[in-house]
C-alpha cells in the first residue's frame, strides 16, 4: 500500500483523482491510502443521486457552493474545511472478502473503527455505512467496486461547521433506522480533534509501505482524461455557480 496525501485546489479534481486511482489499481494491482482536505465547501452526491431530492440548490447557488457527482453510490454530503476526506483503493484479488459490497463495508469500516478506538474514540458501525459515537454520525462512506479493485472512501468530521449542513442539504430520501428522522444538526457530530491528528491515527493503523511525494504520472493522465471526458458533463458537474 502507498500513501498519497495530496489535495488539488478544486473538489472536482479530487473526486476525479479518487476514480483515477481506482482505474490505475484495476490495471496494476497497486493499493493506496489517500487523504485530502477541501479548501472550499462543495456538495458531493452519489452517482445516481438527484439534485432536487438531496441538495438545497438555491442556497448552493447563492453561496457559490458547487454540486458534483462522485463515482460511488450513497447519499449527498457537504464537505469543506474541517472535514477530512479519506480513500482506500484496495485489491479484491489479494483480499477476496472485498469481492462483495457488504464485505467491503465490513472490512474497511472495521479497520477504521479499530484505528479510532486505539486513539480513545469509542465508535461503532451503524446504518448503511456510518461511523458513529453513540447515535451521532461523524463519518459517511461509500464504495465503487470493480472486477479486481475497490474504491472505498468517506468523510471524517473533525472540526466542521455542522450548522451549514442543514442549509446545503435536504433530509436524505433514504435514512437508516437509527436516524429516526432527525434533522442534520441533531444527527451529526465532530470528533473534536485536529484533522492532522485523526489523519495520523488512521495512517498509523493502515501502515502503508511507502509514501508518494506527488501524484504518479499515469494516475495524473487518467485523472485529466476523466476531467475532460466525464466531469465537464452536466450529469457529473451538477451545479457550478462560478460558470453561470
Amino acid at each position: 500500500m502507498q500513501l498519497l496525501d495530496f489535495t488539488y485546489d478544486s473538489v472536482v479534481e479530487n473526486i476525479a483523482l479518487d476514480e483515477a486511482l481506482l482505474l490505475h489499481s484495476e490495471k496494476t494491482g497497486c493499493q493506496f491510502l489517500r487523504f485530502w482536505q477541501p479548501k472550499k465547501y462543495a456538495v458531493v452526491m452519489g452517482r445516481s443521486g438527484k439534485l432536487e431530492q438531496e441538495a438545497m440548490a438555491e442556497y448552493c447557488q447563492l453561496k457559490q457552493i458547487p454540486v458534483y457527482r462522485r463515482p460511488s453510490g450513497g447519499g449527498a454530503i457537504l464537505t469543506g474545511p474541517g472535514c477530512l476526506m479519506y480513500a482506500t483503493i484496495l485489491s479484491s484479488h489479494l483480499n477476496p472478502s472485498l469481492q462483495t459490497i457488504q464485505g467491503c463495508h465490513d472490512y474497511v469500516l472495521g479497520q477504521m473503527s479499530e484505528a479510532l478506538r486505539v486513539d480513545g474514540i469509542q465508535c461503532e458501525i451503524r446504518g448503511f455505512s456510518d461511523l458513529v459515537i453513540g447515535d451521532l454520525k461523524f463519518s459517511g462512506n461509500s464504495l465503487r467496486l470493480k472486477k479486481d479493485s475497490v474504491l472505498y472512501h468517506g468523510t471524517l468530521l473533525c472540526d466542521f461547521d455542522l450548522e451549514s449542513i442543514s442549509s446545503a442539504l435536504r433530509p436524505p430520501p433514504k435514512q437508516p433506522d437509527y436516524r429516526q428522522n432527525r434533522e442534520h444538526r441533531m444527527f451529526v457530530t465532530n470528533l473534536g480533534r485536529r484533522v492532522e491528528a485523526i489523519q495520523q491515527t488512521i495512517e498509523n493503523h493502515w501502515n502503508p509501505g511507502s509514501r508518494l511525494d506527488s501524484v504518479p504520472a499515469e494516475v495524473e493522465q487518467l485523472m485529466q482524461e476523466l476531467l475532460a471526458n466525464r466531469y465537464q458533463d452536466d450529469h457529473w458537474s451538477v451545479l457550478n455557480p462560478e460558470s453561470t
